[in-house]
């Protein structure tokens, strides 16, 4: 059934620790060959190839593995996620993204309210995973109003899904320093009403600033959620995260865990440059040296089996959302924003001026840096691409590996431009798993011309650019599968693996190794650690993973059932089931 070609058996280390033997390995390398054994020696693959030869090289202290015909492959490598947001969302209070009514929000906030009271009313209540949009199609919405009806002094935050809105409180707001005198800053919205008082609700990057102001726990509380967070992951088979908007504070965590010899997840973080941070374009130079300076004080100086830590990227904000009704996504031509309408005149936000977006581009690549950015309109994506283009020019042969993340709009000649510009499209595939009354919102919204171009992955490929999959929790919830699934049916599934919508038909299916490449080695590459992880290849780091399903033998609508039996991080067992 599997054709086990020739493999490298150069040894790297002078004896087996293990031998992995007798089963389906899919080794992700350029040829995406399939073995039946694998040897692992201090932390890195010592070989790769059929039973016979790889078992050759065992000796009496090499520990002896039979998976008995189950799949083995590299570990998950989700560069696109927020790992510490998602993990205090999983120690405190979540509306779980239900669809809920305002009066059913408010009914859940209370009881926890009730169940977990605070010690005093200057502690905080941030609820997670609201979902925003499935308030507002009814005609309702959160609002300061709203909140303060709730039997509570203390300040309440609601964080939405997407983690582009906020609503507070009154006590909320006074607590952040907001008022009706707050300017608006160029990248976001500090909502107000016809009699200009605030309505509570925080857009785009106030939304974020304000949520990462809140006070979080204790040092060692974080390294807690830091511990639990790794655990999560590794139980659905991740061992690599870009963490895509990355503080000090969860690098601490993280840090600490590597200190006491407990970190077993590899962490990588983008360090955010905000346009108010910025004066001009002169000023570029000095914001991307200090995210160098950033990056110098948390990178590992090297990478090892061991897992470590590195910042090696830039993060850049460029425009919004897509939905309504927030519509900040930026494009290239307006919205429709009445059904059966002409196009109105909102084209979205580009948070940036192309002057400093150039010159930050510009000044990433002179740096060694990496830009990571978030695009989600063919607008930004113009933008972006451009500065890439000019970026290039000016760094001619300088490895610098931009990631473009999102992109659920796209513009039909952008698709080439990411091939010729060595520009990776990092992509949530469950996104294009939208339900039929978003569909055809979004249809009438961006007209029949674009709606071919929503929500692309198969379309990236076959121009030739790269694909790297980022799960973008938690923003979604965690279920890297589910994900990879909707990747290659482009759709979503209930709980029970039934349709749970319309197919998205505007773009093929992937594939079942395409899947499995942007989450391995296209993401290994994206990220620019594809040297050392990524591919089971001679001379990588051994982290890997044991599936209790054969992905080679399922059809792509049970993917999300797929288990993970044993995770590998530099050879180490950090997760059995």
């Amino acid at each position: 059934m599997y054709d086990f070609e020739s493999f490298d058996m150069t040894p790297v280390a002078k004896t087996a620790d293990v031998i992995y033997y007798n089963g389906i390995i899919f080794t992700a390398d350029a040829a995406n060959q399939v073995c039946s054994a694998l040897a692992v020696g201090q932390g890195y693959v010592l070989a790769v190839g059929d039973n016979e030869q790889v078992l050759a090289l065992a000796t009496p202290t090499t520990e002896r593995i039979d998976l008995h015909g189950k799949m083995m492959m590299p570990g998950l490598i989700d560069s696109h996620m927020h790992p510490f947001w998602g993990g205090k969302q999983l120690k405190g209070c979540s509306l779980h993204y239900a669809a809920l009514t305002v009066e059913q929000t408010l009914q859940h906030i209370q009881a926890h309210l009730d169940k977990y009271p605070a010690h005093d009313d200057n502690e905080w209540l941030t609820v997670r995973a609201w979902q925003r949009q499935a308030m507002v199609p009814v005609g309702a919405d959160m609002s300061r109003a709203v909140l303060d009806t709730l039997n509570t002094r203390r300040p309440v935050a609601l964080f939405s899904n997407d983690c582009h809105t906020l609503a507070a409180n009154s006590r909320a707001l006074q607590m952040l320093g907001i008022d009706e005198n707050t300017p608006v800053p160029p990248d976001g919205k500090i909502a107000r009403g016809a009699n200009g008082q605030l309505t509570g609700i925080l857009e785009d990057a106030p939304a974020m600033r304000a949520f990462d102001s809140i006070p979080s726990g204790t040092a060692e509380q974080n390294v807690q959620i830091a511990a639990h967070v790794q655990q999560v992951l590794h139980s659905q088979g991740v061992t690599t995260v870009m963490d895509t908007r990355v503080f000090a504070e969860q690098l601490a965590a993280f840090a600490a865990l590597r200190e006491r010899g407990d970190l077993t997840l590899r962490v990588l973080g983008a360090k955010e440059v905000t346009p108010d941070s910025v004066q001009g374009p002169e000023d570029a130079a000095r914001a991307v040296q200090e995210v160098v300076a950033f990056a110098k004080q948390w990178g590992d100086k090297e990478w090892t089996p061991q897992a470590g830590i590195a910042v090696d990227h830039l993060k850049l904000f460029v425009d919004g959302v897509l939905q309504p009704p927030t519509m900040t996504a930026a494009l290239l031509r307006p919205y429709r924003e009445h059904h059966g309408e002409m196009p109105g005149e909102r084209y979205g936000d580009l948070y940036f001026t192309t002057p400093v977006l150039n010159a930050l581009m510009v000044e990433c690549g002179r740096a060694g840096l990496h830009p990571h950015t978030h695009t989600v309109g063919d607008g930004a994506i113009e933008q972006v691409l451009d500065a890439v283009e000019l970026m290039r020019a000016a760094c001619p042969g300088k490895d610098i590996r931009p990631g473009l993340a999102h992109n659920e709009l796209v513009a039909a000649h952008q698709y080439a431009r990411f091939a010729e510009l060595g520009a990776t499209a990092v992509l949530s595939f469950q996104w294009a798993g939208l339900p039929g009354v978003l569909i055809d919102e979004e249809r009438e919204m961006l007209g029949e011309e674009r709606f071919p171009h929503l929500e692309p992955a198969a379309r990236f490929l076959d121009a030739g650019a790269r694909v790297a999959y980022g799960s973008d929790w938690p923003i979604d919830r965690l279920d890297e599968w589910y994900n990879l699934q909707v990747g290659m049916t482009r759709r979503a599934w209930d709980s029970e693996g039934n349709p749970a919508g319309p197919r998205l038909d505007n773009d093929r299916n992937l594939t079942l190794i395409e899947t499995l490449r942007a989450a391995t080695i296209d993401a290994a590459y994206m990220i620019a650690k594809e040297q050392y992880i990524g591919s089971l290849e001679v001379g990588k780091f051994a982290d890997a993973i044991v599936l209790q399903q054969n992905l080679f033998e399922q059809p792509a609508e049970k993917l999300y059932q797929t288990r993970i039996e044993r995770t590998l991080v530099g050879g180490r067992v950090v997760y059995q089931a």
